[in-house]
């Protein structure tokens, strides 16, 4: 769901920018056509009467002299304030377009450790500023858990970990570390729930986590942990400034640090002096109204802040808040999916190995009840036991099909199912389930047919995988219809070189909602279906991946209260 929200807020953020960036443009092109362009002519008009007017010698031409004099003055200013307009214009919309590029880059990315040295590198590049510093806190800890730097000079710094190497071209070293020793899948629900702003007057463990006051308990929470970022990556005066910006939640900048540390002795001025930087502009990263983190911008001489500058930076930061968010999402879900994926193939391995297991007993029960009922022992069987050793191995038969159909969807989740496939007749193997599901048929009076236009029909296929696809589907029409009959039917699509082959009935159908999972392993229309009719909704599943194996599709077409029809397509043999 936050993922959803932080998606929506960021196509709305970036829609907004691009439609005020338009209007800058738009508003550029008209000062210029109708006003600059008209006052510049007038100009040269008012310029080339004062010339002309100063030839002749009276009074009078003097008196027009000063009034033109005093009108070119003011068309001067005006042209003065609208040239600042257009510079203010043309800034504005380079701005706009740098936004617009930097929240593309940072939708795209995806990868924590990529998107933090995007967000460095391309702030340094834009404000042309010396170093860029960002930090990411969780809950109560005291240290940040990520940073990343990023420096206009290439200078090498002795730290434990690679340096990021940025995918596009700019100027400048990236060095980003983000916990690599942590679990990064925890960080939705502990490092981003991240530090809420004290409230004035009140002594909240939080604040005290902030300011890294004392912490005489005798266990540490988990939020307050140190996470296991090299030591020489983390500066000190990055965290006072993060803790400072974290706190008061809104930009924090000193525009002469020299000045500032002259009139205050502020102990992070000092700090910053000495490693050679004169200006400083920190920017809160929030996300749901807490702080999640902070980048820093420095520079090596003193800068006037400017509104251009915080709107630019409080953009960047709602962007930089959303996109973080995403990425951590991301990796919790990749994760996720990962570790699914490692239980599903455990399952299927189960699957396979008890399937297996069960395959011999179970045809021993089968062998020995037909050794009984066919009188291979003394004595003879009352009806009554005879009905219950009938009963017996068909029950046992049932368990069987049901074991060997677990055991090939296993096998077929683990991709170790092998189809042969070679030039099949399709007559012969159609008629071998028509025989095998005769009986069935005629127990329920259903018509059972096949109807094949050319007998020869020749398919690229594993007969013994279209045997047991064509039965699964036969076998579900015979056991969803009462009245009427099944339908096979063989169609060439000539001009495709495939076979359709469709089995048809006249049973209860299926709704259209069913038909969205239909083919899903264990499901049945509904559950008075599986209470009624019996099964466990693995035919079609087993049915559709052979078919795919075989390179063919499988489609559905249902009218409830009237009947279905499933079809699929197999390849020709060319002629």
């Amino acid at each position: 769901m936050n993922a959803h929200i932080g998606r929506y807020v960021q196509i709305l953020l970036a829609s907004g920018i691009f439609v005020f960036a338009l209007g800058v443009i738009a508003y550029t092109i008209i000062t210029r056509i109708f006003f600059i362009r008209p006052l510049q002519s007038i100009q040269v008009r008012a310029r080339s009467l004062v010339a002309d007017t100063s030839n002749a010698g009276t009074d009078a031409q003097s008196l027009s002299i000063d009034e033109l004099g005093m009108l070119t003055r003011s068309f001067n200013l005006l042209s003065e304030s609208l040239s600042v307009q257009k510079s203010e214009s043309v800034a504005m919309t380079k701005q706009m377009r740098d936004l617009l590029i930097m929240s593309d880059a940072f939708i795209s990315t995806l990868n924590l450790e990529h998107l933090l040295g995007e967000i460095v590198s391309r702030l340094g590049t834009i404000t042309q500023v010396k170093n860029v510093s960002l930090l990411l806190y969780g809950r109560e800890m005291l240290e940040p858990w990520a940073v990343a730097y990023w420096s206009d000079q290439a200078s090498s710094q002795n730290l434990t970990s690679a340096n990021y190497k940025q995918p596009f071209r700019q100027q400048g070293e990236v060095t980003v570390h983000a916990d690599p020793d942590s679990d990064i899948t925890l960080a939705v629900t502990t490092k981003m729930a991240a530090i809420p702003a004290a409230r004035p007057g009140t002594n909240s463990d939080k604040r005290n986590a902030v300011n890294a006051a004392k912490s005489n308990q005798a266990t540490i929470p988990y939020g307050l942990r140190r996470p296991r970022i090299p030591r020489p990556a983390l500066s000190d005066l990055d965290q006072n400034l993060a803790h400072i910006t974290m706190q008061k939640q809104k930009i924090v900048y000193g525009e002469d640090i020299a000045r500032i540390h002259q009139e205050r002795g502020e102990t992070w001025a000092r700090m910053a002096l000495e490693v050679g930087f004169r200006s400083v502009m920190a920017v809160p990263l929030l996300l749901q109204e807490q702080s999640i983190g902070v980048f820093i911008l420095y520079d090596d001489k003193p800068h006037q802040v400017t509104s251009e500058d915080t709107f630019l930076l409080k953009n960047v930061a709602v962007q930089a808040a959303i996109a973080i968010q995403n990425a951590l999402l991301f990796a919790e879900v990749k994760d996720k999916n990962a570790a699914l994926e490692r239980v599903n193939h455990l399952k299927s391995q189960f699957l396979a190995t008890v399937t297996h297991e069960l395959r011999t007993p179970l045809h021993s029960i089968i062998s020995y009840g037909a050794l009984i009922l066919e009188g291979f022992l003394d004595g003879e069987l009352t009806n009554e036991q005879e009905e219950h050793i009938q009963f017996m191995v068909r029950r046992a038969e049932d368990l069987t099909r049901l074991v060997d159909d677990m055991l090939d969807l296993s096998k077929i989740e683990a991709d170790r199912l092998e189809v042969k496939v070679e030039p099949l007749c399709l007559e012969p193997c159609l008629k071998d389930v028509l025989n095998q599901l005769k009986p069935l048929a005629n127990n329920k009076g259903l018509n059972l047919s096949l109807e094949m236009v050319d007998p020869h029909l020749t398919v690229l296929a594993d007969s013994h995988r279209v045997r047991q696809i064509v039965l699964n589907l036969v076998s579900n029409a015979l056991k969803f219809t009462e009245s009427g009959g099944v339908t096979i039917r063989c169609i060439l699509l000539e001009d495709y070189e495939l076979i359709r082959i469709s089995v048809h009935d006249t049973g209860i159908g299926i709704s259209p909602v069913a038909l969205g999972y239909i083919f899903e392993a264990f499901r049945q229309a509904d559950g008075s279906t599986t209470r009624r009719f019996g099964g466990t909704g693995l035919g079609l599943t087993i049915a559709r991946k052979l078919i795919e194996l075989q390179g063919g599709e499988v489609a559905v077409e249902s009218i409830l209260g009237q009947g279905s029809t499933f079809s699929f397509t197999l390849p020709v043999v060319s002629s």
